[in-house]
């Protein structure tokens, strides 16, 4: 916020000491950025400073996906088993704990975040947000200090424990931890602890996938026991090994199964969402006025249709971000274009990207990050030509692809939020307009149905398609309906959003499948960053990461 508002706002305000002739005075001096750049140039400062980061400040964690591999290779590690192959693959075989500063990466990928959104560019912050609470789960995780509460959580190193009972205590705790720090994250974002907690449940629960190792099924006390008794005159070095380890899947249990699981995860974002409370406040993200629902249940085919919509507009959403991320890879487009990428650096992907926000910002300024104006503004009622909100759709639709596939650090969460939100507002108008037209043409057509002559206000529409493409494109029905409804209070709402909503996901996955079989595995926009792929034997060869049988 203080970065947005020094480049775009009043500026830095700051004491300058002036000499005259009746002496010193002391003035008050305010630089604005604006003044000295073009305002479609402010964004690239950004990309610049992610850039920078790149090149000169080393690697950054992956985003939510890939963080919970790390995560469980870390587990693994501790635990003093053997992490598979695939899974060292995934995570491109991430040093130890022991090798690495996870405080230096979590801080450059908040600095990146804060040059991306400071400056304007076409993401959001909740992913940010959600990053930040994993980031200090993770701290906290592996920290010795925690580790040794033992009272609390169970020892790990219990000699009648088995290998494979240690690694899936281990790694049940460590992926709790991660799951309540993004709950907390989310309810932080949007002062909706609700949310945060679905969140956890159905988006963060669906990133965790079981794990294939070899491991031993025996004892500390066993194991002694068999060295104690064995023939060393016939017995091979590796005899106890050959005898007692075989493959083992762990980590298939959900985050639900256990009720002290969901008891944390409340806990974490309960406590989030008082403390930012207690600091910003307890005004809301998502600012909605009154409005209310003249027929829901006749209005019903309508928000199943706006659903429909809103699961093929997140389809395309993440099928554009598929290509950008080809694009900027040098593997889509025009021949020449794929040499061009290839042969330009990764660290100035985000400057380019940053350039086309700004560029683009030019002629639709609405497409920049200024936090939730201009949805809020369609949830007041705020009036906008059909035509002009379908073409901030697509204008926002293509630069929040092309943000997230370049390398630029924010989230999705916002964006699809503003799309399905301008969706709504558009699909509202079509269909009033057409109402009105056929009123206008047959006044005596439903003269008897006074309550069929109009429909819902522009509001109602625009929070259902928020919902909807948030819906759709994190496959969360139950953390989108229950976003809007904690930021309504109004429990009429709740009954379209969870319908429109869970159409939006059945359609979004149905076009996906169409389009692309794997392209849910490989998705940039809902994981948060691009998926860790691999190179195969040939080096224009992608290979998705898979740890075990889905």
């Amino acid at each position: 916020e203080f970065v947005r508002e020094s480049l775009y706002g009043d500026g830095i305000t700051f004491p300058l000491l002036v000499h005259s002739l009746g002496g010193e005075e002391l003035m008050m001096y305010s630089l604005k950025m604006n003044d000295l750049f073009p305002v479609a140039l402010i964004p690239a400062i950004g990309g610049l400073g992610v850039g920078i980061l790149l090149k000169f400040g080393g690697d950054m964690p992956p985003g939510l996906r890939d963080t919970v591999r790390e995560v469980d290779l870390d587990a693994i590690r501790a635990s003093k088993a053997s992490p598979p192959q695939d899974l060292l693959a995934c995570t491109k075989n991430v040093p130890p704990l022991s090798e690495r500063n996870d405080f230096a990466r979590f801080s450059r990928k908040a600095l990146a975040a804060t040059a991306t959104l400071g400056t304007g560019n076409s993401l959001g912050p909740e992913g940010p947000s959600v990053e930040a609470g994993m980031s200090l789960s993770r701290l906290i995780m592996n920290n010795e200090i925690f580790g040794k509460l033992a009272w609390v959580f169970g020892t790990l190193e219990d000699k009648n424990m088995t290998e494979v009972q240690r690694v899936n205590r281990k790694l049940a705790r460590d992926r709790l931890l991660l799951a309540c720090g993004a709950a907390a994250g989310v309810s932080a974002g949007f002062n909706a602890p609700l949310s945060g907690v679905f969140f956890a449940l159905e988006i963060v629960q669906n990133a965790l996938t079981s794990i294939d190792i070899s491991v031993s099924n025996v004892t500390i006390e066993d194991e002694t026991q068999y060295w104690s008794e064995m023939d060393y005159s016939t017995a091979s070095d590796n005899s106890f090994e050959a005898k007692l380890t075989h493959a083992e899947t762990i980590g298939g249990e959900a985050l639900a199964f256990q009720q002290i699981n969901i008891s944390a995860i409340l806990l974490a974002s309960v406590i989030s969402a008082l403390t930012i409370q207690l600091l910003l406040g307890s005004e809301l993200a998502l600012r909605l006025g009154t409005f209310d629902f003249k027929n829901p249940l006749m209005e019903l085919p309508l928000y199943l249709l706006l659903g429909a919509m809103s699961g093929v507009v997140a389809a395309i959403f993440s099928s554009v971000a598929q290509f950008s991320k080809g694009v900027f890879d040098g593997e889509e487009g025009p021949e020449f274009v794929q040499q061009a990428f290839q042969s330009l650096p990764k660290a100035a992907q985000p400057v380019i990207a940053s350039l086309i926000c700004g560029f683009v910002s030019i002629y639709i300024p609405q497409v920049l990050f200024f936090g939730y104006e201009t949805l809020n503004g369609l949830f007041l009622n705020s009036n906008m030509a059909t035509k002009d909100l379908f073409i901030l759709l697509i204008a926002k639709l293509t630069t929040t692809a092309i943000s997230a596939s370049s390398g630029l650090v924010g989230g999705t969460f916002a964006p699809s939020l503003f799309l399905g939100g301008v969706l709504g507002a558009g699909f509202h108008n079509i269909v009033s307009d057409a109402l009105q037209s056929v009123l206008n043409t047959y006044p005596d057509f439903l003269k008897d149905y006074p309550y069929l002559q109009s429909i819902s206000g522009l509001p109602a529409f625009a929070m259902v398609g928020a919902a909807s493409v948030l819906s759709a494109l994190f496959r969360a029905p139950l953390t989108a309906s229950l976003l809007l409804f904690e930021c309504t209070r109004n429990y009429d709402v709740i009954l379209p959003l969870m319908a429109s909503a869970g159409v939006a996901s059945l359609t979004g996955d149905i076009v996906e499948k169409w389009l692309d079989e794997e392209q849910r595995e490989s998705d940039p926009v809902s994981w948060g960053d691009l998926a860790t792929r691999i190179n195969g034997e040939n080096e224009n060869e992608d290979v998705l990461c898979d740890v075990s049988e889905r």
